[in-house]
């Protein structure tokens, strides 16, 4: 009886570790916020890609260990995105000068890699709803070829 118990209790333990997080419902898009909250989604091809459900599946591509990640480059003054998407799914794209609040610019290199595998590159539009480089925040919102509804709400890491 004690094994069984232990054996049980052991299981229970293995299953509740994951790398998920289930408290982001991937198929919702997040919100359209301007907080900094983190969040991230897009319909590509009408399926629901949304960031924040897992956590990098190679933490040495990360630069900061989180599954939404903009980072913006002063010296190019660009902002390269990478979302994971899912365990294996990662979302990246590049949003190009000039990026300035309120006002729309171009997003280049939007590619969904999985396995080794990704789709060809595609560009769009993004609308900024908030660029904030005191607060470190980009929020707006995008789309373009296969891609539709897409928002995000970042704070940057820079370098």
């Amino acid at each position: 009886m004690k094994k069984t118990i232990f054996t049980l209790l052991l299981a229970l333990c293995c299953f509740a570790c994951s790398s998920e997080d289930k408290t982001i419902d991937p198929t919702v898009l997040p919100e359209s916020t301007t907080t900094g909250q983190n969040t991230f989604g897009c319909l590509i091809d009408g399926w629901v890609y949304a960031g924040g459900r897992y956590y990098p599946a190679n933490i040495f591509e990360s630069r900061t260990g989180d599954s939404v990640e903009f980072t913006y480059s002063d010296k190019d003054k660009k902002v390269f995105a990478r979302i994971q998407v899912g365990k294996d799914e990662v979302f990246s794209f590049t949003i190009e000068p000039p990026i300035v609040q309120g006002q729309k610019t171009t997003f280049t290199e939007a590619v969904l890699k999985n396995w080794g595998h990704e789709t060809k590159p595609v560009e769009g539009e993004v609308t900024i709803t908030r660029f904030d480089l005191d607060e470190m925040i980009i929020c707006g919102t995008f789309q373009g070829g296969r891609i539709t509804n897409g928002r995000f709400d970042a704070l940057l890491s820079g370098w």
